[in-house]
């Protein structure tokens, strides 16, 4: 009878321990199912702490430009291996955009806090002495077209004006003022405002005005604004001023017509766009998150459907994505919660960089 009872006690134990091992197992399963769904191998952050207003990649060497529009500076990161702050340059007040010149010898820095305009050796990551002046109170942006001519938009004038970087003659232009953007060739201009996308030919020499989209119906801010790989087609990122919310899709015209050629669905205002090189992938950036984060979304070009996630390690900021030239990354400008709470200045406007590898 005793044999019985230390028997059923030890077959009880055993099946309490093979329980126990069946559910840890389990729970490691989903644990792991989990990480890998979220994709937590390709989180790399480099923490900046800084507001982040503009990012330009090399077109010929493994770095990545970013104005750093808080402490006056131009960054220089190395992407090669590990992310890392190469140089940095303080060159002055508040830069706000960054274009490479057609020649892809000089990034040239434009600024909000100064009528003025800087010219960087890409090779040698040296500024020039010689600054170049613009007749604007700040600029808003700036393309880099043909002829070695610059397109200059400001906050407050109504048009544009360019400048041509030998001489340093600026003129007034027909361009209205807003985001601009140049063709593969820098004969053609587009425009996004408030309201339209309009386009310019420039190869007259001066800027004629041509087509112009329909309206987009309501008061818009323009998030981003770039020109797809094969050069016939743009993407807009675009918000209602008072309503991140209510613009829910990212937009892509025909470059010939500006007729509208399809819209990605995204719950929300686009804040990034980039594509792939062969333009097949389209990877937009919502301004919403759901309840698991923020992701940016991949789409198929050609049937506009939903085809891969990317979680961001916090919202990401206008103008605040590009794609790397072999397609294995995107480079995202992310506004990280952890310091929300603190007492540091200015901290709503601290952002890191992001790198994802894409699937």
């Amino acid at each position: 009878m005793v044999k019985n009872v230390i028997c059923r006690q030890k077959y009880l134990q055993k099946m309490l321990t093979l329980v126990v091992i069946v559910l840890v197992t389990a729970v490691t399963g989903c644990l792991t199912r989990l990480t890998d769904y979220y994709e937590f191998k390709d989180f790399e952050i480099l923490v900046l702490g800084t507001n982040i207003s503009d990012m330009i990649m090399d077109p010929t060497q493994p770095y990545l430009y970013l104005a750093d529009y808080e402490n006056n500076a131009l960054l220089r990161i190395d992407v090669s291996e590990k992310m890392t702050v190469d140089r940095k340059l303080i060159l002055g007040s508040h830069p706000i955009a960054l274009d490479i010149t057609r020649d892809q010898r000089y990034l040239i820095v434009a600024f909000n806090g100064e009528s003025k305009l800087k010219k960087i050796n890409l090779e040698t990551f040296v500024p020039l002495d010689d600054t170049i002046s613009v007749s604007l109170a700040g600029v808003n942006d700036f393309v880099c077209a043909s002829g070695n001519r610059i397109f200059v938009s400001g906050y407050t004038e109504t048009n544009a004006v360019s400048i041509d970087l030998t001489t340093k003659q600026e003129r007034f232009e027909i361009i209205r003022s807003g985001e601009l953007l140049v063709n593969n060739d820098g004969s053609k201009i587009f425009l996004a405002t408030n309201n339209i996308v309009q386009k310019y030919d420039l190869s007259s020499g001066y800027a004629i005005q041509g087509i112009r989209s329909a309206p987009f119906g309501f008061n818009a801010a323009v998030n981003h604004f770039i020109l797809g790989p094969e050069g016939d087609h743009i993407f807009l990122c675009i918000a209602e001023v008072r309503d991140q919310t209510s613009v829910g899709d990212v937009f892509e015209y025909n470059t010939e017509d500006l007729t509208l050629k399809g819209k990605y669905e995204i719950k929300s205002a686009g804040m990034g766009v980039a594509v792939s090189k062969d333009g097949k992938r389209v990877f937009c950036a919502p301004f919403k998150k759901n309840e698991a984060g923020v992701f940016i979304v991949e789409f198929d070009s050609e049937t506009k459907l939903e085809q891969e996630y990317y979680l961001t390690a916090g919202n990401i900021k206008a103008r605040g994505m590009v794609i790397d030239k072999n397609d294995r990354y995107l480079y995202v400008i992310v506004n990280t919660p952890l310091d929300d709470d603190s007492f540091e200045p200015y901290n709503n406007n601290s952002f890191d960089l992001q790198r994802i590898g894409i699937n």
